[in-house]
């Protein structure tokens, strides 16, 4: 019998009105959104929801700005999370983040207060807004072997993750990643550039260090109700601290190792609970074609969640689960 999985997403997966769909049909989705929008409020006098769905922002431009995305993409993974236990009565036996979606991850299986997270997450946002230089990360498919074989890359950049034999992400400053772009279009390599406007997973990160692990230590730790697998360790983790925390800004991204070990451990029933369908990519790239694990995307740009939604109960049912 496979294991459900739930995993989660962090920056790059976001976009204006992600969740929209479940947002305007499913009142417990709703629901759990305007508590954690609740908290916000009260700690920044601002809104993420009137950010992320009201009508004065039209959704053309780049959701980047990370006092924004870092609570958004929080929320509604969070709510898709609750409304997946409470309403479907699927509970996950492990669940798995990249980036941001470890603290997510914490959230769900219980090692960490949502609302303290979050609002842990903001602070983060504001210090690293202040203190870190501008940069961004870009997502190369390539054989990441040509990091190594190419001073520009290796020289300049910092390999943030390698999400898969033909595919790697790359973290730099601003002048870096101009330069990149123009080489990567000169050896007519395909990429896209993350919509995030800070190096993550970097050195350059480095002077945020002592403030963010400080804010991470107000926060109150507890054991896990689900097993957490560390998108930073590749493996198992039973406890978490500050310090975990700020290596998941700081530290390369190891979801696809952690993925792999997953795997074999036996057959698993992974649940996208990323806004964009980011952490299926991933696995499509990773699983072996001999897996006899199944995934199943919920959320997508293209609002199909209900549908998705049936797609994960018939599925649950031919497994009996």
């Amino acid at each position: 019998m496979p294991d459900f999985v739930f995993m989660f997403a962090g920056h790059g997966s976001q976009y204006y009105n992600m969740g929209a769909m479940l947002y305007h049909s499913n009142v417990f989705f709703r629901n759990t959104i305007l508590h954690l929008d609740k908290e916000v409020r009260n700690h920044t006098g601002s809104s993420v929801v009137e950010y992320l769905y009201g009508s004065r922002y039209n959704g053309e431009g780049i959701f980047d700005d990370i006092r924004y995305t870092n609570p958004a993409l929080f929320m509604v993974q969070y709510a898709l999370a609750r409304l997946l236990q409470e309403e479907l009565k699927v509970r996950p036996d492990y669940v798995i983040g990249s980036c941001v979606g470890e603290m997510v991850a914490a959230a769900v299986c219980g090692m960490v207060s949502p609302a303290e997270m979050l609002t842990a997450m903001i602070d983060q946002a504001r210090i690293i807004e202040r203190l870190c230089t501008k940069g961004g990360m870009i997502s190369i498919l390539a054989d990441p072997a040509i990091y190594e074989q190419e001073p520009l890359l290796y020289e300049n950049t910092t390999l943030a993750a390698i999400d898969s034999k033909g595919h790697f992400t790359l973290s730099a400053d601003e002048r870096t990643l101009l330069a990149l772009r123009l080489w990567l279009d000169s050896h007519e390599l395909s990429y896209s550039q993350l919509p995030v406007r800070y190096p993550f997973h970097s050195p350059l990160m480095e002077p945020a260090r002592g403030p963010i692990i400080r804010i991470m230590q107000q926060l109150r730790y507890g054991a896990p109700e689900a097993t957490f697998i560390s998108g930073i360790q590749s493996g198992s983790v039973y406890q978490v601290d500050a310090d975990y925390f700020w290596d998941v800004v700081r530290e390369p991204i190891a979801f696809s190792a952690a993925i792999e070990r997953l795997e074999n451990a036996g057959p698993c029933f992974y649940i996208d609970c990323s806004p964009s369908g980011t952490c299926s990519n991933l696995l499509t790239k990773t699983l072996s074609p001999a897996s006899s694990s199944v995934k199943q995307v919920i959320m997508s740009p293209f609002g199909q969640e209900i549908k998705h939604l049936q797609a994960l109960l018939q599925k649950r049912q031919a497994y009996s689960l």
